[in-house]
């Protein structure tokens, strides 16, 4: 895109060629090369405000939404108010420092939208980006608040809109204006615009809100900045009238330096108002640009008598509750991984997907078992025809060592490394895979040390459960970045999560610095409250409660995990965790499992999903290797 000044650079050139063809020596076009840096800023951003197709360029928020896909959209509210909700897709910036972020973190290669609270500030961003030389840029139509209904939507509530303009003047004031000295500028003409916007965006947000000068309107210069019926009370847009002692702007005709220009003064704050605030942001920005000291009447009209108009009105109908991100921007690879991962977990049907041992021994000649267990334990015995692997290998037997012609069920000790490799191989295409419900403790007594032994993996180490529910100090965060293709990233994070090992930790190695870690308890709220029917008294002290299936994508809590502490899961027995453990590492999180669940917080209490003897069955052992 050519900048502005730019393209006024060309035109002086093409004016030089016109002037050296010219047959017309008595009135040779001659024009200005010698502009002061004021004439120089004049030029740029008059040529801007004054065109009616660019200024104030917006954008409602359904017809964004109808086209998302064709705009870069960045946001510029407080960061805290972006992460409560904010259009998907959009990129974080501010007033400060969104001329730096163009190009480095937030693409240039589509037109953009700005979206701030109400539509106001992201004028001065709209005309700062104008002026730089960004001609495709558009604002959202009455901000967010104009999007969904989240924190800190400015239009809703407050006295925003309100008639606080109670006695509307009718006459027209600008018999008596009188000329004035422009504002000096200093520097370079060439690079006056750059400096000056730069300037004019580090300054922050000029506005002001009509009650806070009402009492002393003398002491300012008021510009109502819209056409002269509505300025006089005669318009069709249900406007009394105009602010006591306030001029007539019109828009598009009397900001350049051979207009009103030189009716401004420089010795009284210039206050400009229009419909909403946001076609006055702009202005104000560029008279701030020009050395003037100027504020923009904060939700203008809307703010003076919004009962009265019928035009450029706000009301709660113009929120279309549209979806919102919650949390920070994924970035591609991090969301293609998240995506694939959630599919999964999120399926109740196939996660954790647990086969009993009598299923299984019923069936037996139905399904391929790989044992995962150490060699020598395999090799002393294992399931009939058992298949030997590893979860470094895994990947790599299947279809070499490992048929791939029927069904999966991974036997490991207690059922929950399993879970690492039933994730693992489901995201890599073998969806008819199965893990063995407590491992191969289930499958026969001398093979049933890891749940029946004496190491305390059955006990009640819990015993101060807390039944107060946490999620409300839960804070959104940013995601952990993957690098790669975006098309591999399955199979590389997979990959490199099998061979990091099984993640798991248990609750004594904790217990005495909880608030090192995040605790996520991994079953209903009933249950997390000690509520329910399961026979839980409560909860780890500290733990989050996230509901299976719906709490891990990137619409849902994912933002919540944090990327500075160890992320513990844990579930009731430690299988369905496995798989949860194994997703937040493949995402770049450092999770672990908490080994043997619930059974090793309260095991006495509970009343399902309990580990017991019973779960033992006397089914054949074989130790000849299969391969």
């Amino acid at each position: 895109m050519l900048k502005r000044w730019t393209w006024l650079a060309l035109v002086l050139v093409a004016l030089i060629a016109f002037v050296g063809c010219s047959d017309d020596d008595d009135n040779p076009i001659t024009p200005s090369t010698g502009d002061t840096p004021f004439e120089a800023m004049v030029k740029a951003g008059a040529a801007y405000v004054n065109d009616s197709a660019d200024c104030p360029g917006v954008l409602s928020a359904t017809a964004l939404s109808d086209n998302l896909g064709d705009y870069t959209v960045i946001d510029i509210r407080a960061e805290a108010a972006y992460l409560a909700g904010h259009i998907p897709g959009a990129y974080l910036s501010s007033l400060g420092t969104v001329l730096s972020d163009l190009g480095t973190v937030i693409p240039t290669d589509k037109p953009f939208v700005i979206a701030c609270y109400s539509g106001q500030s992201a004028g001065h961003v709209k005309i700062a980006m104008e002026l730089m030389g960004y001609e495709d840029t558009q604002s959202l139509l009455f901000g967010m608040s104009s999007w969904t209904t989240v924190p800190g939507n400015s239009w809703n509530g407050d006295g925003k809109t309100a008639d606080n303009l109670t006695n509307p003047e009718t006459t027209n004031n600008n018999a008596s204006l009188t000329d004035h000295a422009y504002p000096t500028l200093t520097g370079d003409a060439a690079t006056i615009v750059a400096t000056r916007v730069g300037a004019m965006l580090t300054g922050g947000f000029k506005g002001v809100y009509y009650n806070d000068i009402k009492d002393n309107l003398d002491e300012y210069f008021v510009v109502n900045y819209f056409g002269e019926p509505d300025y006089l009370g005669q318009g069709t847009s249900g406007v009394p009238g105009h602010i006591p002692g306030a001029f007539q702007f019109t828009p598009y005709a009397s900001l350049g330096m051979d207009e009103m220009l030189m009716n401004l003064p420089t010795d009284k704050q210039i206050v400009v108002y229009c419909w909403t605030g946001q076609h006055s942001s702009q202005v104000t920005a560029y008279l701030n640009m020009l050395g003037y000291d100027a504020v923009s009447l904060l939700f203008g009209s809307n703010n003076l008598f919004h009962s009265s108009l019928t035009g450029h009105k706000w009301t709660p109908a113009n929120c279309a509750e549209l979806p919102v991100t919650i949390g920070y921007e994924p970035t591609a690879t991090f969301l293609a991984m998240a995506e694939a991962g959630a599919d999964y977990l999120n399926d109740s049907a196939d996660c954790p997907g647990v086969l009993a041992a009598t299923a299984l021994n019923d069936n037996l000649s139905d399904y391929t078992v790989i044992d995962i267990r150490a060699q020598g334990d395999y090799d002393a015995g294992h399931i009939p025809g058992a298949y030997h692997s590893s979860l470094g290998t895994v990947l790599t037997d299947i279809g070499t060592t490992i048929p791939t012609d029927l069904p999966f069920v991974i036997a490991c000790y207690s059922g929950q490394s399993a879970g690492h490799v039933k994730i693992a191989m489901e995201m890599m295409g073998y969806e008819d895979t199965q893990s063995l419900l407590f491992g191969m403790c289930s499958w026969n007594a001398a093979t049933s040390g890891s749940w029946n032994g004496d190491n305390g993996n059955v006990n009640n180490t819990l015993t101060n459960p807390e039944t107060v529910n946490n999620n409300a100090d839960m804070t959104s965060h940013s995601y952990p970045v993957l690098t790669g293709d975006a098309a591999s990233i399955v199979a590389t994070r997979a990959s490199a999560m099998l061979a990091a090992g099984f993640k798991a930790t248990s609750y004594n190695a904790i217990k005495d610095n909880l608030d090192e870690y995040f605790v996520i308890n991994y079953f209903g709220e009933a249950d997390y409250s000690g509520t329910g029917m399961s026979g839980v008294p409560g909860h780890i002290p500290g733990a989050y409660q996230f509901t299976p299936y719906s709490s891990l994508g990137v619409e849902d809590m994912l933002h919540n995990l944090p990327t500075d502490k160890q992320i513990v899961v844990y579930c009731w027995t430690g299988q369905h965790s496995s798989q949860v453990t194994a997703y937040l590492n493949m995402l770049g999180y450092d999770a672990v499992s908490l080994a043997f669940g619930s059974n090793n917080l309260f095991h006495d209490d509970l009343t399902a999903h309990k580990w017991s003897a019973a779960a033992i069955q006397d089914f054949p052992l074989e130790a000849t290797p299969v391969n």
